[in-house]
């Protein structure tokens, strides 16, 4: 019993790190966003992590809360507690923006593909750890290991399923697959 205590509260607090760490990424696209398209400033004291050391005009006020981060947090609360149908919803129309996205993109890039970049397959490696060559798949891969994280929130939600015992498995493979190819 206390192995699953222990186990359950790691989980609590890899799900908190874990949607502070998106949040945090999130911010940042917001902000820039905001900046860039909008004209909108967030001052940096309002938009980074309390802490952060920021170097503007030549002072370096630490940052007191990222209000972006707060706010992105607060609306994915509220469209929770609203349910998990709407919650389903958005997820979709976001899924569907992102996969468009891509899609958009290899379309565009297509005619600019150029084969004979695709030999060597693995660049040799230049003589350091990681740029290029089986280190920088391992480098890579590392990276890349992040995209895993959160697969098995898909446990979390085996009192919404209809058939927990056939869905639960089929989501977390499912995930993984997904994960594995993309």
């Amino acid at each position: 019993e206390l192995v699953a205590w222990i186990i359950g509260w790691d989980l609590i607090l890899e799900y908190a790190l874990g949607a502070a760490t998106v949040a945090v990424g999130w911010s940042g696209h917001l902000t820039s966003f905001l900046h860039d398209f909008l004209g909108i400033s967030i001052p940096p004291t309002f938009a980074a992590a309390p802490c952060t050391l920021i170097n503007t005009a030549g002072c370096s006020p630490d940052a007191i809360i990222n209000l972006p981060a707060v706010l992105i947090t607060a609306a994915v609360t509220v469209l929770i507690v609203i349910g998990i149908k709407e919650s389903a919803n958005v997820n979709t129309a976001i899924v569907l923006v992102k996969v468009a996205v891509v899609v958009i993109v290899i379309l565009g890039g297509a005619a600019y593909i150029n084969t004979a970049n695709w030999h060597p397959f693995i660049p040799e490696n230049t003589g350091r750890f990681g740029e290029y060559g089986w280190s920088g798949v391992l480098r890579g891969a590392g990276v890349i290991f992040f995209a895993y994280i959160g697969f098995d929130a898909v446990s979390v939600a085996a009192q919404e399923a209809k058939n927990p015992q056939k869905d639960m498995p089929i989501g977390i493979l499912g995930s993984l697959v997904v994960c594995t190819i993309f």
